[in-house]
């Protein structure tokens, strides 16, 4: 009996000793942020950890995950900096390729964690005439780095909106009616990319990334599969929000020195001429409409008498193709023309001869007068027997240049009473188109007070 009582005793103290053996493994353990946990464990290297210690979190989108195991420093000169591992306590949980991994803090003094973020998707828009694409799911995006093209990551989706349905910075921006909408997820560790700068193009449906601002980047050397953010001190942040405030009053005393009195008073008076001429253009195109309203019959009339004047117009522009485009009229002026082209060749032959003088001046008379008569038979080329007959003149008066080029071809040989007989006919032809030439205006004059009754 004693005996049992014994083996009870020593079993219950070798319990309280093992259980007590556990509890305090397990607190070196959490003190020392380490974990019995056999998922995944990762290294990460930060320059600075901004007091972050073994045994906090790490949480993906702001959910627990694992913990830090150890915060190793490694001083190495310029090249200093510090290894962070950490365990992933979650079943079935993976981290991506490129996911960014970051120290954040919940609030002003809360706790300090691991926080990492997965690659996520981001837009960008490209101007485009086209209602379609040739850009794929998945398909590769490329970008010029350290001077050679690298792939940097994929697309996500590709779509073509209407422009108006792109954000207001594109449709202020964009020409046409088509924007390609492309979703992207950058998958190099280490490549952080602005959206904002970024822009994009297509060739030979290939896409490339390329900075608006023409800067170039330098191809990431990093070791690790993911993209390391370095945190920010408060202290630096205060410093940034320091000099912005100085830079925004130095700015606003620069303001302050422009806006003077005088400029200040400048721009008001200049403000109300303006309400003033806006009140005085407003009455004037209020009276301008009245007046407008009270004129719509005189308008009227005026477009009816403009629109009669066009369709005349249109009549006389017709009559004037009819002529021009008559084959024997044309035959008929052409024909007149190289008459007297021939005919001024053979005056030419007897320049010497003053006698000829008075007959070359009735002979240029006669050619003013055939030309006259030309403009004349285009000017009332309405009416068909009139243009038989001015057809059947004009041919005449060809035969009678013809006949003086005929003569004047023989005039040295021509003795006193043939160069007489010359003269007189020369003469005759004067007379008749100057004659011609009257009946030719009085008759253009009657048929043009036709038209205009008609």
């Amino acid at each position: 009996m004693a005996s049992n009582r014994k083996v009870s005793s020593s079993l219950k103290v070798g319990i309280l000793t093992i259980t007590a053996l556990i509890i305090l493994i397990f607190t070196v353990l959490w003190i020392k942020g380490r974990s019995l946990s056999t998922g995944e464990r990762i290294e990460v290297v930060f320059h600075d950890v901004n007091g972050i210690r073994a045994g906090s979190g790490v949480q993906m989108m702001g959910l627990r995950i694992g913990q830090i195991e150890e915060i190793i420093p490694v001083i190495d000169g310029k090249d200093s900096h510090v290894k962070i591992k950490f365990v992933i306590t979650e079943n079935d949980v993976k981290i991506p390729k490129a996911s960014t991994i970051s120290i954040q803090q919940s609030g002003l003094i809360g706790e300090q964690f691991l926080e990492v973020m997965p690659p996520k998707v981001n837009y960008i828009y490209v101007e485009t005439d086209k209602s379609y694409t040739n850009l794929k799911d998945e398909q590769d995006i490329y970008m010029t780095l350290s001077d050679k093209k690298e792939r940097i990551g994929k697309v996500d989706h590709a779509v073509v909106i209407p422009t108006n349905s792109a954000p207001l910075e594109y449709r202020t921006k964009f020409k046409t009616q088509n924007t390609l909408k492309i979703g992207y997820i950058i998958d190099m560790p280490g490549l952080i990319l602005d959206n904002e700068n970024l822009t994009a193009e297509i060739v030979n449906s290939e896409l490339n990334f390329k900075l608006k601002n023409g800067d170039k980047l330098e191809l990431p050397s990093v070791n690790s599969p993911y993209t390391v953010i370095e945190p920010m001190r408060i202290s630096d942040f205060l410093e940034l929000q320091y000099r912005a405030a100085h830079s925004l009053a130095s700015m606003n005393d620069r303001v302050m020195e422009i806006l003077s009195d005088e400029l200040v008073e400048d721009i008001r008076e200049s403000v109300n001429n303006v309400n003033e001429l806006t009140k005085k253009a407003t009455t004037t195109i209020d009276k301008a409409n009245a007046l407008l309203d009270s004129s719509k019959d005189e308008i009227a009339v005026i477009l009816k008498q403009t629109d009669i004047l066009t369709k005349k117009l249109a009549v006389l522009s017709d009559n004037l193709n009819d002529v021009v485009g008559d084959k024997e009229a044309k035959k008929s002026l052409y024909s007149t023309i190289k008459s007297v082209g021939r005919l001024a060749d053979n005056v030419n032959k007897v320049m010497e001869n003053p006698e000829t003088a008075e007959m070359i001046d009735d002979l240029a008379e006669i050619s003013r007068n055939l030309a006259d008569i030309s403009c004349y038979v285009n000017e009332f080329a309405g009416d068909e027997q009139l243009k038989t007959n001015l057809k059947e003149t004009i041919q005449g008066m060809n035969n009678a240049i013809k006949e003086v080029n005929e003569n004047l071809k023989n005039a040295n040989k021509m003795s006193k009473d043939e160069e007489l007989s010359v003269n007189n006919a020369v003469a005759d032809a004067v007379v008749t188109t100057r004659n011609l030439r009257k009946f030719s205006e009085k008759l253009n004059k009657r048929f043009l007070l036709f038209r205009l009754m008609f």
